[in-house]
């Protein structure tokens, strides 16, 4: 599945109290993520990742493919206590995968520690961890 297909997909699948906007992307290039959800009330930032494939062939023992921009703004948005995630869809199963969007970024800078999914499961289950982890940094993080 493409990430413009993975994007139709969550956008048709959210629940009815999620509002949605997909940033375009003139904005993108600065690294910010795909989708800027309010689910109940809470912010979440959700950078969309599909299975990288050569060949026809997905390969192995790799995340998926982050541009050096995603990587700086995931790195920078700790940096000021901020949390955003990456939702990850493998092809043939119907579990989606979230991560923490600053250990994916830090494995990416510095191939050291393989970020393990925070969830897996539906996208009402992802939706659900990725709002309590922004409660839990709003209150614990300040």
């Amino acid at each position: 599945m493409s990430e413009k297909n993975f994007s139709n997909y969550i956008k048709s699948s959210l629940p009815k109290d999620c509002f949605i906007q997909k940033i375009e992307n003139g904005f993108k290039s600065s690294g910010f993520p795909d989708l800027f959800i309010l689910y109940k009330t809470i912010p979440i930032l959700i950078e969309l990742k599909t299975t990288i494939k050569r060949n026809g062939k997905t390969k192995e023992n790799y995340l998926f493919k982050l541009e050096k921009s995603q990587v700086a703004w995931h790195l920078k948005y700790k940096k000021f206590n901020g949390v955003s995630f990456f939702l990850h869809q493998v092809p043939f199963s119907k579990d989606l995968f979230l991560f923490d969007g600053y250990q994916v970024a830090m494995f990416h800078a510095t191939k050291l520690e393989k970020p393990v999914p925070i969830a897996q499961g539906s996208l009402k289950d992802c939706l659900n961890v990725s709002r309590k982890t922004v409660i839990e940094n709003m209150f614990l993080g300040s």
